[in-house]
């Protein structure tokens, strides 16, 4: 960088430390933000030169202009304070319990920026315990990307959401949709019986209402006869309630008729085939039918007699070779290589890098 240019960002540097003393020092402030009965005094030039919404609302004209006192409503007071260190220190420091807080602050102040900050933050720090969460506050703000990414995660970990206790506070309206869908990636039709018996219980008086509603979409005939028996036994609610009792006993008859199958849909993860599959036979990756390498990977189902393409690991510059590979049970496939042949001709000393 030129000297020039080392000596702007030392003087925009300097002025921003300046005027975070001053807001500090609540000197020259002319706006006081009201939010969850916290007053914070700032100065309206910073918050019009980062916010669309204050800069509109100071130049308006209106009355707004000149009042001392701005309230934020429905704001949260550690949201907003967030989003202020940012304006006068550029430093936006996002944490798992505050990104919520100041993504919803930042889309109501019309922050691009620290919104699409906080979506990434969110994006990389999805869980099982917070994804639930993370696609109803993403489907909210019309987050569309975010919404897809936690979507997806969801349906494809949706037998461990299903034991956290976030999806116990979830509201009935978005609990019905969620366990209609086809794509949840589960192997027993158990989980979600156990959920919804588990979401009705958490609080029984407000909740069941909707138990029949829910039980409906239950897939009530993929499921163990034992399993339905010892359910019913054990949960009141559903002794309790004549047409889920109904139901029930009405699964278990349609189960023990063997000249009937179930024509219901099975669901994304209960269907399962064994799959021979081939990684790698050099640095570059497999040579497909026009003899060009490519980065997916072969694989064969034996019963079908069908050919599948999945995406390739990489290993930095290239495939590597594959020395040797597992399959867990969940179908983690964990593979160990030497690295690509680029990387190989710069080494002296021949490195395993394991690719999952």
């Amino acid at each position: 960088m030129d000297r020039e240019g080392s000596a702007q960002i030392k003087h925009s540097l300097n002025l921003l430390r300046q005027i975070n003393t001053m807001k500090d020092a609540d000197e020259l402030t002319d706006v006081v933000l009201l939010a969850e009965e916290c007053q914070f005094p700032c100065h309206r030039l910073v918050l019009a030169a980062f916010s669309p919404y204050f800069r509109a609302m100071f130049t308006c004209g209106l009355a707004e202009c000149s009042q001392r006192e701005v309230v934020l409503h429905d704001a949260q007071a550690e949201g907003v304070t967030t989003i202020l260190n940012y304006m006068y220190s550029s430093e936006l420091c996002l944490t798992n319990s505050n990104v919520q807080a100041v993504a919803t602050m930042a889309y109501f102040l019309q922050m691009e920026g620290v919104f699409l900050t906080c979506q990434k933050y969110m994006m990389d720090h999805m869980d099982v315990s917070n994804c639930l969460g993370i696609y109803y506050f993403a489907k909210q703000l019309s987050a569309e990307d975010l919404a897809d990414q936690a979507g997806k995660y969801l349906h494809r970990h949706f037998a461990e959401v299903c034991l956290q206790d976030e999806v116990l506070e979830v509201e009935g309206h978005q609990l019905l949709p969620l366990i209609c869908s086809d794509d949840l990636n589960i192997s027993r039709e158990e989980s979600i019986l156990d959920l919804v018996v588990r979401w009705v219980n958490h609080d029984r008086n407000s909740r069941a209402a909707h138990l029949v509603e829910l039980m409906k979409r239950v897939r009530l005939e993929l499921i163990s006869p034992s399993f339905l028996r010892e359910t019913l036994k054990r949960n009141t609610i559903l002794l309790s309630n004549g047409e889920c009792y109904s139901m029930i006993q009405v699964a278990i008859e349609t189960i023990h008729k063997a000249q009937q199958h179930s024509s219901l849909s099975l669901r994304y993860g209960m269907e399962n085939t064994d799959l021979l599959l081939c990684i790698g036979n050099n640095g570059q990756g497999i040579k497909s039918r026009h003899r060009s390498y490519t980065e997916t990977s072969y694989c064969y189902a034996p019963a079908t007699k069908k050919c599948y393409y999945i995406v390739s690991p990489r290993c930095n510059e290239a495939l590597g070779y594959v020395c040797t590979g597992i399959v867990t049970e969940n179908n983690d496939i964990i593979l160990a290589g030497e690295a690509g042949v680029n990387k190989l001709s710069r080494q002296k000393a021949r490195n395993v890098e394991i690719v999952r």
